[in-house]
């Protein structure tokens, strides 16, 4: 389906009427004027009226065979003429004229629904010339993206400060051919949509290509759902295999105990215990973070809860079991603790697993000249009111190439030994507090996770307990 425009000015905007009237088509200018030949009589129509009233004249003259017979005669002729010539000027300009005001109206019509038809379509459309300048756009595509005429396409929707490779628009335009796509665009208030764009190559009445056409269409929440299925799917292989290691690990606790018991050898029954105790910890862990992050849940917000004593509980946790791990946890409270409106049971989950993740990175640090390794754990309140939490280790730090997937769902640097669902439930943990996650690291050094919650409630300030 080829879309045709009207030659105009250069600098002369393109109306959306003839935006979409060339989807179909093109159209005729109903509002340029007929011929004026065609308006009025021809010359031949007022001769031959002049002489037929003539003619009439002078058969009555000789009729009568008297001349004030050809005075009168000659004038009924004038009459005649006097009253029909104006007859035949004015009916057919009169019956043009109204045809001209009916297509007028018909055509702004036309032109009225066109134009909302192209306003108030659900996909983003602009219309772009060979330097990649917007000359039109409809009420979409400028909301969502800020555009304004003669503004760049790749700037308005892509951020971008140079136009894109094997860029569609520029194709169109040499071989005038449709083009399609999926790509990232960025909206005025930095969001991230995800679209399909159609390119249509727009001509003029000489068959040239004067502008092309993108269409795009937001399919944002289709790629949401695909990439939670595949995501799902990875979780649920990955938490299999990890599950699979788990129950190794328990039969050969089992194992070792039964030895023990068979041969008397304490010992060996409480080396073999401690290894039922830990995958039972284990298997429990991923069940837990799996219903947490599984279901729609409210945070449980409490007044007067301290965020301080929640992470020293979980430093008590994990201590005792890194004492023969030779990873020291240590604790960073450098100012009065204070109380707020926090869901314990929430901020218990987000400090234990990024406590584990740091424990998991420390255990598995390929270094050999560490000697040891400290993991930090640290809770401030801000000069906002906001409250900070942190949890630093001198691991192995996360290389650059893996930096952007850290926040992917379920994304996991331990292999198969990790299901990655820890830092999907901290996320999820910090955003029901209205707060956000971030990290730094170093490779080779460790890394540093920061969750920071924004005030929810007035706080009392307490005496600093120790650790």
């Amino acid at each position: 389906m080829n879309a045709h425009f009207e030659s105009r000015e250069p600098g002369m905007p393109y109306s959306a009427a003839r935006v979409l009237a060339s989807l179909r088509g093109g159209h005729r200018d109903m509002t340029k004027k007929e011929p004026a030949n065609s308006q009025r009589p021809s010359a031949l129509k007022i001769g031959v009226w002049v002489a037929l009233s003539l003619a009439v004249a002078l058969a009555a003259a000789l009729l009568a065979n008297r001349i004030p017979a050809v005075a009168l005669g000659l004038g009924i002729a004038i009459v005649l003429m006097g009253v029909g010539i104006p007859l035949m000027w004015r009916r057919p300009h009169t019956q043009n004229s109204n045809n001209v005001s009916n297509l007028r109206r018909e055509l702004d019509r036309t032109r009225r629904g066109y134009e909302n038809l192209f306003t108030s379509v659900p996909c983003f459309i602009c219309v772009l010339n060979r330097d990649h300048q917007i000359i039109e756009a409809n009420e979409l595509y400028r909301e969502e993206f800020g555009a304004t005429d003669r503004s760049l396409c790749y700037e308005v929707c892509k951020g971008r400060s140079s136009k894109c490779p094997e860029c569609m628009v520029d194709k169109t335009f040499i071989d005038g051919e449709i083009y399609s796509n999926e790509e990232t665009l960025v909206t005025r208030d930095g969001q991230r949509v995800n679209a399909v764009v159609h390119t249509r190559p727009i001509y003029d009445d000489n068959g040239e290509i004067t502008s092309v056409m993108e269409v795009f269409t937001d399919i944002t929440e289709t790629k949401q759902l695909q990439r939670q299925l595949a995501l799902m799917g990875r979780a649920v292989a990955g938490m299999a295999h990890r599950v699979k290691n788990i129950l190794m690990g328990l039969e050969g606790g089992i194992f070792v105990v039964n030895e023990g018991l068979e041969s008397g050898n304490q010992e060996g029954i409480s080396e073999g215990w401690e290894m039922v105790e830990r995958n039972v910890e284990l298997v429990s862990r991923i069940v837990k973070d799996l219903l947490f992050c599984a279901k729609e849940r409210i945070p449980d917000l409490e007044p007067d809860i301290c965020p301080q004593e929640v992470v020293l509980e979980v430093h008590r946790l994990f201590a005792d079991r890194l004492a023969n791990e030779n990873i020291k946890l240590e604790t960073d409270f450098d100012e009065p603790f204070h109380t707020g409106a926090f869901d314990a049971d929430g901020l218990h989950s987000l400090f234990c697993n990024l406590v584990a993740n740091a424990v998991d990175a420390c255990r598995f640090d390929p270094a050999d000249d560490k000697v040891g390794h400290t993991i930090r754990l640290g809770c401030r309140k801000n000069g906002d009111g906001s409250t900070v939490f942190e949890v630093a280790d001198d691991g192995p730090g996360i290389s650059e190439d893996v930096n952007a997937k850290v926040f992917e769902d379920f994304f996991s640097t331990k292999g198969s030994e990790g299901t990655g669902i820890g830092l999907l439930v901290v996320q999820k943990v910090a955003e029901d507090h209205g707060g956000n996650v971030t990290f730094s690291s170093k490779p080779g050094a460790g890394t540093t996770f920061t969750v920071t919650i924004p005030t929810a409630a007035s706080r009392t300030e307490l005496p600093v307990a120790n650790a």
